[in-house]
């Protein structure tokens, strides 16, 4: 869990909502487990929460008992707030957040591994190491027992615009992190032999995950192996005049889709219609 503002700010740090999307070219395989426990079963109580916490050193504390476990979708994302529990899966994942490392560790042991108490506690004041209330008053209670956990923070691409004109453009761009005011993504793709000038509204980063090309007068490539201390042409970043006044993104391929996902920060007017 990381924490909300209202929690981290008794630390000096601040919260940390983050976003996930599972890009395809990323994840052709799903590996050991491509699935994350994420929330708490409706009807779990603070008390089943605090009996997890109190057999901490007694092994598995059994709080995944109280989760449910999600199949993880290349293509798709989810947007999990501060506040609410998850796990990691062994999906490769895109990851959108605020740039915070606050965070609880509610689970005792994983993968046979025990995990330290300080782990849960290093983002809670010293004076409360050990107040169990404080430590589960740091969930978002409602959000992690949501009936509808997964309608609310599962997402789906959202076009930018229509699909049709922009193929006839020659690219196809797409929402993949959308919903929050704390940042935002897109993955566009520019089909093979075809350039388009791509204009955004605030600046962005970018990371080339499929094919060669030029963005402006950059080259970019998906490396296809990094060694040690070399560089690579697949991250990029996009001025804010830059982005506003147009983009000239070039496939030089003449085969294979020039992929690249694109992350902004908070107060992209872009993304503003999308918040919830």
């Amino acid at each position: 869990m990381h924490q909300m503002d209202q929690h981290a700010k008794n630390v000096g740090r601040k919260g940390k909502p983050e976003a996930y999307y599972f890009p395809p070219q990323y994840n052709f395989k799903g590996n050991n487990f491509p699935y994350t426990f994420m929330g708490l079963e409706p009807g779990t109580t603070k008390d089943d929460v605090r009996k997890c916490l109190e057999r901490w050193n007694q092994g598995d504390n059994g709080i995944l008992y109280h989760s449910k476990a999600y199949r993880l979708q290349p293509g798709t994302g989810w947007q999990i707030d501060a506040g609410i529990l998850h796990a990691p899966g062994s999906l490769v994942t895109y990851e959108p957040q605020v740039n915070s490392d606050v965070f609880g560790m509610f689970q005792s042991m994983v993968e046979g591994r025990a995990v330290p108490w300080d782990l849960l506690v290093k983002d809670v004041p010293p004076e409360n190491h050990h107040d169990l209330d404080y430590i589960i008053g740091m969930l978002d209670w409602e959000a992690n027992v949501d009936q509808e956990f997964a309608m609310h923070r599962l997402f789906h691409p959202k076009p930018v615009r229509a699909e049709q004109e922009m193929a006839e453009c020659g690219y196809a761009e797409k929402w993949v992190t959308y919903s929050t005011p704390h940042y935002s993504a897109k993955e566009l793709t520019v089909f093979p032999g075809r350039s388009a000038v791509i204009g955004d509204a605030a600046a962005y980063g970018l990371i080339v995950v499929q094919g060669w090309g030029a963005v402006g007068k950059v080259e970019v490539e998906t490396p296809s192996l990094i060694r040690f201390g070399e560089m690579t042409k697949d991250e990029l970043f996009v001025s804010a005049g830059a982005a506003k006044r147009g983009v000239v993104v070039r496939n030089r391929s003449d085969k294979e889709n020039l992929v690249m996902l694109k992350h902004f920060g908070p107060g992209n007017p872009d993304a503003e219609g999308l918040v919830k």
